[in-house]
C-alpha cells in the first residue's frame, strides 16, 4: 500500500511538479492550494507525511502547524519556506518555533524536488519501506552509470545481506567515478548474482548510494536483533553484524547532522549492544581475540562501544538504561572533531603543535555543543562526551577533573578510548593491549581502581595478572592480596 503524501502549497505549478514526481516514487498524493482545505483534508484522512508552505493564505501555514499540534502532534511535517529570510532577516518566524510545532523538518526554496525523496524516506521505518517500493519478480539488467565516488558509501561483500525484494540499487565499482548498477531497487534479490562477483570477478566490496544508507542501517539492524536472539549463532558473527551497522550509522549521524529520526536509529543500535553484551556469554570470547580492525573514525567509535559496555557489565549497578546511554555517548564521542581543522583529524596528539593541541582540546567541548539542543539525547550523554578525556588523577582535558569528580562513566569510556588507540596504532590484540596499559604506572593512573580492575575482568580472572602489572595501591585486588 502507498505511503500517502498531502502537499500544501500556494503554486499549481510547483504542486504539480511535486506530485508528478512522488507519484513516479509511489507516492499517493493529495493537494490543495490554501491552509484550510490543507486542514480539511487533515481532519478527514491520515498521512505519512505533510509538505507545508509557509505562506499558505486562507489559513496560513503557521495556523495549519497549530492545528497540526493540537489534532495530531506526533504528524510528521516539511515546512517549505519561499526563501531563508522568512526565518533571518524579516523574523517572521524562526526555526526553533517551527520546530515546536509537531515533527517539523524545513526545506528552504529553491530545491529540486527529487530531494523530497531523501527527506521522505529519512522519516520512514523498514516497514513503510517494504510498502512503498516496487517490487519485480526476477533482476532488471545490469547498467553501467557514471557518478562521483563520492556519493557512495562502501561495504564488504561478505556483510551485505539483503531481503528477498532489493531495498536500494547495489553497485560494484569498476574504476573512479565509475559502476555497474548489478541489482535495481525492487529486484529479487540474487544471491547468485552477487556470487558471481565474489567467486568469479574477485570482487571485494559492493556499493550503495549514500542516500540509501539509511535503508541499509534499519535493514541489517533488524537482522541483527534476529541475530542476537538466536543461540545457535556464534557471538564473532554477531559482533560482526553490529559492527557493521554501528559503523553505517556514525557515517549517517556525521553527515545528515543529528536529525530526531538518526537519534532514534543510534538507539535501536544501542539497544542491540546492550542485548549483545547481556545475552551472549561467549562475548569475552570475541573481545579477547578481536582483530578486525580498521583505523577508521567509525570503526574506532564502534569498539570503544563496545569495550565500554562490556566494562559497565561487570558492575553490580550496572543497567539496561546505563549501558544504552553510555553507548550512545560513545558513538558520539569525538563527534566534536567535525568542528576542527581537517589537517588535524589524523594527527595524534603526540605529533601535534602546542597551537594544534590547543585547539584538539577543545573537542569535547565542541561535541557537546552540535548536540546541546538536540532534546532526545540526555545529560547523561552530554557528560560523557564533555568528559571522556579527563582522567583520574587530573591530568585530563579539557577542564582537568580528578577523583571522583569524574563521571565514572566517562572514566570508562576514557579507558575503552585509551585501549582501543593502543591496539589499534600498535597493531596488536586485546590481550596484549591491555597488558600494554596495565605495566605502565602513569598510564593507569589516569583511571579508576574498580574500572580497571572490571576491565580485566572482561579477559581473564584479576588474580592472575596481579603480579606482572602496576594496579593502584588503592585496588581492592592489591589488599587482599596483602592480607
Amino acid at each position: 500500500m502507498a505511503l500517502k503524501i498531502l502537499i500544501a502549497d500556494p503554486s499549481d505549478k510547483w504542486i504539480e511538479s511535486a506530485s508528478n514526481f512522488l507519484k513516479s516514487e509511489s507516492y499517493e498524493i493529495t493537494s490543495v492550494s490554501n491552509g484550510k482545505d490543507a486542514q480539511l483534508a487533515l481532519y478527514n484522512d491520515k498521512f505519512f507525511a505533510v509538505i507545508l508552505n509557509f505562506d499558505l493564505q486562507n489559513h496560513s501555514g503557521l495556523q495549519v502547524l497549530k492545528f497540526i499540534q493540537r489534532n495530531s502532534p506526533s504528524q510528521r511535517v516539511i515546512v517549505v519556506l519561499e526563501s531563508q529570510s522568512i526565518i533571518d532577516e524579516e523574523e517572521r518566524t524562526s526555526e526553533d518555533q517551527l520546530k515546536k510545532y509537531a515533527m517539523v523538518e524545513i526545506l528552504v526554496k529553491p530545491f529540486e524536488v527529487r530531494s523530497l525523496k531523501s527527506v521522505l524516506e529519512g522519516h520512514q521505518s523498514l516497514g513503510d519501506y517494504m510498502k512503498n517500493i516496487k517490487t519485480r519478480e526476477g533482476q532488471s539488467d545490469e547498467v553501467e552509470v557514471e557518478n562521483s565516488d563520492d556519493d557512495f558509501t562502501k561495504v564488504r561483500i561478505d556483510d551485505f545481506y539483503s531481503s528477498k525484494a532489493v531495498l536500494f540499487d547495489v553497485f560494484i565499482k569498476l574504476k573512479s567515478n565509475k559502476y555497474i548498477k548489478i541489482l535495481h531497487a525492487g529486484d529479487t534479490f540474487s544471491k547468485d548474482r552477487i556470487d558471481k562477483y565474489r567467486n568469479e570477478k574477485n570482487v571485494e566490496h559492493l556499493y550503495f548510494h549514500n542516500l540509501d544508507r539509511r535503508k541499509f542501517i534499519q535493514y541489517h539492524n533488524k537482522l541483527a536483533t534476529k541475530l542476537i536472539d538466536n543461540k545457535n549463532i556464534p557471538a564473532a558473527a554477531k559482533v560482526k553484524m553490529i559492527r557493521n551497522v554501528a559503523d553505517k550509522y556514525i557515517q549517517e549521524a556525521y553527515t545528515q547532522g543529528m536529525k530526531p529520526q538518526v537519534v532514534d536509529q543510534g538507539k535501536e543500535v544501542c539497544e542491540n549492544i546492550y542485548n549483545l553484551v547481556e545475552n551472549d556469554k561467549s562475548l569475552f570470547k570475541v573481545l579477547k581475540s578481536y582483530e578486525e580492525f580498521d583505523p577508521t573514525a567509525f570503526t574506532h567509535a564502534f569498539l570503544v562501544t563496545l569495550f565500554s559496555t562490556a566494562i559497565i557489565k561487570q558492575f553490580d549497578w550496572q543497567s539496561k538504561t546505563t549501558i544504552e546511554a553510555t553507548a550512545l555517548a560513545c558513538l558520539f564521542h569525538d563527534i566534536g572533531k567535525m568542528k576542527l581543522p581537517k589537517e588535524l583529524l589524523n594527527k595524534r596528539p603526540i605529533d601535534m603543535t602546542d597551537d594544534e593541541y590547543a585547539l584538539y582540546i577543545t573537542h569535547p567541548q565542541l561535541g557537546v555543543e552540535i548536540i546541546e539542543e538536540n532534546r532526545m539525547i540526555n545529560n547523561s550523554v552530554k557528560q560523557i562526551i564533555l568528559q571522556h578525556h579527563e582522567n583520574y588523577d587530573g591530568t585530563g582535558f579539557p577542564f582537568k577533573k580528578k577523583g571522583t569528580s569524574i563521571l565514572t562513566l566517562a572514566n570508562i569510556v576514557c579507558l575503552a578510548n585509551d585501549f582501543v588507540h593502543t591496539m589499534i596504532d600498535g597493531e596488536i590484540d586485546p590481550p596484549t593491549a591491555l597488558k600494554k596499559i596495565l605495566i605502565d604506572r602513569d598510564q593507569v593512573s589516569k583511571y579508576n581502581s574498580m574500572i580497571i580492575e572490571n576491565f580485566i575482568k572482561v579477559f581473564v580472572d584479576p588474580a592472575k595478572i596481579v603480579k606482572e602489572t602496576s594496579l593502584p595501591s588503592n585496588s581492592k585486588i592489591v589488599n587482599k592480596k596483602a592480607s
